[in-house]
């Protein structure tokens, strides 16, 4: 029986047409390609101007906390808790007394304010270095923000600040009230890198600023909680 090449040659061509992958007859748009990656660029452009524009404007960190002054109460001398009449909560006037040890001086506020936390009670033993109670000015709460030394110069009084409450989830407007000039390891009373045994580890320093916000939002009873706050700086 006679073959035919031809027609097994063009059934072959057919059976490959078929099976050929259709994106392989497809041409790239090259103005498409063009214009895709100048948006691409664009975008990019965009974004990097963007933190350089919010660098350049504004200081941000979320080293930062709702404050107020603490007062920690202490014992006075050593003995028998035999008087306790605070609570945290406790709305407190300046000299109220608050607790005695045996044959000890009274334990007074100084302050207008809050108890905040009590570590004894009545008829616990203790010693005149125990601290039995902590009062805090809740009249007076303010945001602190704590700034490298490095950014430190860019900060004066006045300058308008959004703060960001994790407490509220929102934030507030408000402005520098005050910068320290001591670094907070020196107001604490910490450590810090210095060390006179030979060897030194730089630690950048940091330094308080104090932020007010409004009088119409509460603070009083979220002491200590966090806080991002946002300077701007020109």
């Amino acid at each position: 029986m006679a073959t035919n090449p031809q027609g097994t040659s063009q059934e072959k061509g057919e059976y490959e047409k078929d099976f050929t992958p259709k994106t392989a007859n497809r041409k790239i748009n090259k103005a498409m390609v063009i214009v895709a990656t100048i948006l691409i660029l664009l975008v990019g452009v965009g974004i990097a101007g963007y933190f350089i524009y919010e660098g350049t404007i504004y200081y941000q960190t979320d080293n930062a906390k709702v404050d107020a002054d603490i007062y920690q109460l202490t014992a006075n001398a050593s003995g028998k808790l035999v008087k306790m009449s605070a609570y945290p909560g406790l709305r407190v006037k300046a000299g109220q007394v608050l607790a005695q040890v045996d044959n000890g001086p009274y334990v007074r506020s100084p302050i207008d304010g809050t108890v905040t936390d009590v570590r004894m009670q009545k008829g616990d033993y203790a010693v005149a270095s125990d601290v039995i109670l902590v009062v805090a000015n809740t009249a007076d709460v303010y945001i602190t923000a704590n700034v490298e030394e490095t950014n430190i110069l860019k900060i004066r009084a006045g300058q308008s600040v959004s703060v960001s409450l994790d407490a509220y989830g929102r934030s507030f407007d408000g402005f520098v009230e005050d910068v320290n000039t001591v670094t907070s390891t020196k107001l604490t009373g910490s450590a810090s890198s210095f060390t006179t045994s030979g060897t030194y580890t730089k630690v950048t320093q940091l330094l308080p600023v104090k932020i007010r916000l409004p009088d119409n939002v509460e603070l009083a009873n979220i002491i200590g909680t966090n806080a991002t706050v946002k300077i701007k700086i020109k």
